[in-house]
């Protein structure tokens, strides 16, 4: 009996090592025990890729600045008075010559009759010396002095009239109230600043171009505009002017571009401006992702037949997440996108999502391991038979967890249909352990 089990044993090591022999002696890359998914081949590493397409790219100057108002005015008061009303508020549209604020005219206007008065008198007795004068009854010193004060009365009631009219405080351009200075009931002095106004269409924005770009701009040249508080949007402007000198200091020109606000806009944004300076139409892009930041060169991996081979590229524009393949690749490649770490020349490489197997193809698998082939090695954790899941479809299961994604119900159906055929072997297993020893306690 002994030397019966040894054989056997002995006939298992040996079988054991035949077919670990024939895994070693096995060529890379081939799949054993029937070729299901999950054999033992060379494992592919999982990558994300993206197809070479055709697309616009541009050449651009890029650089940041404020945006301001084209014109901001400072409203003054004319004359001195009683504020009694306010006709406009911050945020209010106005109108070139509309009112704003209205003054007390109740002194200005006694100050008006007064100076007609003075203006009559004056009138009057100018009147009476120049006839007296033409009669040379009076000296040419009164004449010249009655003249004189006629004059000055004249003026005195044009400055009355002024004043006055000062007392309604207008707008001096079109725009939009940005400050309000003062409020009902405040004494208002001449040259006082009452309201800021800012005329914000277009709105400007000034930046500094490089010297050596300076050739490449010109006005009416179109510019891109994009603002932090709105970032899904951007807006078209164009050069209106450029500098005729450089700055010494800085080796800068200033350019000057405009911006339609689109009731959108404010002065004092600060604005990220992109100025087109050439155009490739239909040019061929891939994602910038796609270069191999680890050597010094540029170069990608390129996808084919399931395996990797680094490429050199040349590259030309590059905007935003997108850049320009000169040469090196041809429209439909597919090239790495995520995954670029460890890859080498010739490693092999799945897309991420791809190959999963189906559930009919997980339980032939684990029937052909529980026969002892299949998908697993000879020997392997295969089937139920060891308690515990299959090699194959413990990765399967891993790499839907690491995906993120749910298993199907085919595979789920798999799952329980297994653990059912699993507790029926092993209540089997224990009833014959039971019976076993029931005999042998018998015995």
């Amino acid at each position: 009996m002994i030397t019966r089990q040894y054989a056997l044993y002995i006939g298992s090591v040996f079988l054991l090592a035949l077919g670990c022999g024939e895994e070693e002696e096995a060529p890379q890359g081939t799949r054993r025990g029937g070729g299901g998914w999950g054999g033992r081949e060379a494992a592919a590493i999982p990558v994300k890729g993206e197809k070479v397409t055709r697309g616009d790219m541009s050449a651009y100057i890029e650089t940041y600045s404020r945006l301001e108002a084209e014109r901001r005015v400072s409203v003054l008061a004319r004359t001195t008075g009683l504020l009694e009303e306010l006709a406009a508020e911050e945020g209010d549209q106005v109108r070139q010559g509309q009112v704003m604020v209205r003054l007390n005219k109740d002194e200005l206007s006694l100050n008006l009759r007064q100076a007609e008065q003075a203006f009559d008198d004056a009138s009057t007795n100018y009147d009476r010396i120049k006839t007296l004068y033409e009669r040379s009854m009076v000296s040419q010193s009164e004449y010249d002095t009655a003249h004189l004060r006629l004059d000055n009365a004249k003026i005195s009631l044009e400055e009355a009239q002024l004043n006055l009219a000062y007392a309604d405080v207008t707008a001096p351009i079109a725009g939009v109230v940005t400050q309000r200075l003062v409020e009902v009931g405040d004494l208002v002095r001449g040259n006082q600043e009452v309201f800021v106004i800012a005329d914000r269409d277009p709105l400007l924005v000034r930046i500094f171009a490089p010297e050596q770009r300076m050739y490449q701009l010109h006005p009416g040249q179109e510019a891109t505009i994009a603002v932090e508080a709105l970032p899904d949007t951007s807006f078209h402007g164009r050069i209106r002017m450029i500098s005729p000198e450089v700055d010494p200091a800085s080796g800068t020109v200033k350019v000057t571009l405009e911006v339609a606000s689109d009731g959108l806009l404010k002065p004092g944004m600060f604005a990220t401006v992109r100025i087109i300076t050439e155009r490739r139409p239909q040019t061929l892009i891939v994602p910038k992702k796609a270069l191999i930041l680890e050597t010094d060169e540029d170069d990608v991996f390129l996808i084919e037949d399931g395996t990797v081979r680094r490429v050199a590229v040349e590259l030309g524009f590059v905007e935003d997440d997108q850049v320009e393949i000169v040469s090196g690749l041809k429209e439909g490649d597919q090239v790495v996108t995520v995954g670029h770490e460890g890859l080498k020349d010739g490693a092999a490489v799945r897309l991420a999502g791809e190959g999963l197997p189906t559930a009919e193809e997980l339980a032939s698998s684990e029937s052909a391991e529980s026969r002892g082939g299949g998908f697993g090695p000879p020997g392997a954790r295969g089937g139920w038979q060891g308690g515990g899941l299959s090699d194959s479809l413990r990765q399967v299961i891993a790499e839907y967890r690491r995906q993120g994604k749910p298993l199907p119900d085919s595979l789920r159906q798999v799952l329980r249909a297994m653990r059912e055929q699993g507790g029926g072997r092993g209540q089997g297993r224990g009833e014959g352990r039971g019976r076993g020893e029931g005999r042998g306690r018998g015995q």
